[in-house]
């Protein structure tokens, strides 16, 4: 039975290419869809950092844990962060569903993910709303 995963990705790189790789990645779980354009803004954090943001819909069999392992594994094999902290891929595996109905996913929630200013705005910008973990 496939699940629908809600993944935010993220990079400070200057470029769309690690965004594109991971795209590219993630098609080998299940049918991706890009739910919003790539999006630029700065990072909440104060540093001053201008991250590329989009949100993606990813169709796939996998249950959570093993798709937080192939996510991870996906960062690494791109190379998540250089010598000079970087970020050049971050997948964040925000929630899960039907594509109606979509659930926070609990690290996510613990992270306080759909708190952060361009997450809110990528979910408003794709008319979702989330409802709590259970």
């Amino acid at each position: 039975m496939s699940a629908g995963w809600l993944l935010v990705l993220g990079s400070d790189a200057g470029s769309q290419a690690p965004i594109d790789a991971t795209l590219a990645q993630l098609r080998e779980l299940g049918p991706v869809q890009a739910l919003t354009p790539a999006r630029r803004s700065r990072d909440a954090d104060g540093s001053g950092r201008w991250f590329t943001n989009r949100l993606v819909r990813l169709d796939s069999a996998l249950g959570r844990d093993a798709m937080r392992a192939r996510l991870q594994q996906i960062e690494r094999g791109l190379g998540r962060s250089d010598a000079r902290g970087d970020v050049l891929i971050d997948i964040d595996l925000l929630a899960c569903g039907d594509g109606r109905a979509w659930q926070l996913d609990p690290h996510a929630a613990e992270k306080g993910e759909h708190q952060r200013p361009h997450v809110i705005a990528l979910l408003r910008e794709a008319d979702i709303t989330l409802s709590a973990p259970s």
